[in-house]
């Protein structure tokens, strides 16, 4: 098993950015491959508010990688909500092009959508799913590991001085979105978004019990066949994501 640290420019986000790169096992990439001519399939992975590339380090995605003879990318994406900001980075366009091209130009990546995906826990889950459903020519499937995934009610809260729970108030989601009381039926809305003709597909996961379990399954609904979910126990670890990774990636690799 290995990983590296990728430290880059982005035009995009007029800085500097860091990436974690978990790379498969040795006997499953191609080594008498000199011109380079195989690429690899690749999961995009976003980390939830308050964390960093960094947290991947406590969950099996080196082990995933290696396992499955895959490369597993996950990127730093600080406050940003996988989100073009209204004041601040876009970060959605850094995701959907620049990104993958800078990979691409060092590691032998796939561009085929079929061989990309994206997912994410917590908030990182919410910007996995958006990224599948506005960009289904770059990333064909996305994972939600218990995903917080109705920002609509979190911007209502913080507009009402509520705590969000996810590391934002009503002065850093405006930095975000703009104005909170326009975000109802936006680009940044999963469930309007998910009322779309999609070609990406879909695998949820929450714990049982979890307050999270409501806004998945109707985000699912709205999915229809697209959407695939499991419930798993309570206490499965999913802020590690013990339980919920590897299930992911397996559904991954078997579709």
């Amino acid at each position: 098993m290995a990983q590296i640290e990728m430290n880059a420019l982005s035009v995009i986000t007029c800085g500097s950015f860091s990436a974690r790169v978990f790379l498969p096992e040795m006997n499953l990439l191609d080594l008498n491959d000199k011109d380079h001519q195989k690429k690899y399939p690749v999961l995009w992975l976003l980390h939830t508010e308050g964390g960093a590339a960094l947290d991947w380090l406590a969950t099996p995605a080196e082990r995933c990688a290696a396992r499955y003879g895959i490369f597993i990318i996950a990127p730093d994406q600080h406050h940003s909500l996988c989100t073009n900001m209204k004041y601040g980075p876009r970060y959605e366009v850094f995701m959907s092009t620049e990104l993958p091209g800078i990979c691409r130009n060092n590691l032998p990546l796939s561009d085929d959508p079929a061989l990309n995906w994206i997912g994410g826990v917590g908030t990182g889950a919410y910007g996995a799913v958006k990224m599948a459903l506005k960009y289904p020519g770059t990333f064909s499937r996305a994972v939600s590991l218990n995903g917080v995934l109705d920002l609509e009610a979190l911007c209502q809260k913080a507009a009402a001085g509520e705590d969000t729970g996810i590391c934002h108030n009503k002065a850093s989601l405006e930095a975000v979105f703009g104005s909170l009381d326009t975000f109802h039926g936006s680009e940044n809305d999963l469930y309007a978004l998910a009322g779309r003709p999609t070609g990406s597909k879909f695998w949820m996961t929450w714990e049982k019990g979890s307050p999270l379990a409501g806004e998945n399954r109707r985000l699912a609904t709205l999915l229809g066949d697209a959407a695939q979910t499991r419930e798993l126990d309570t206490g499965a670890d999913l802020d590690s994501c013990q339980t919920s990774l590897p299930a992911a990636v397996e559904w991954l690799m078997q579709n």
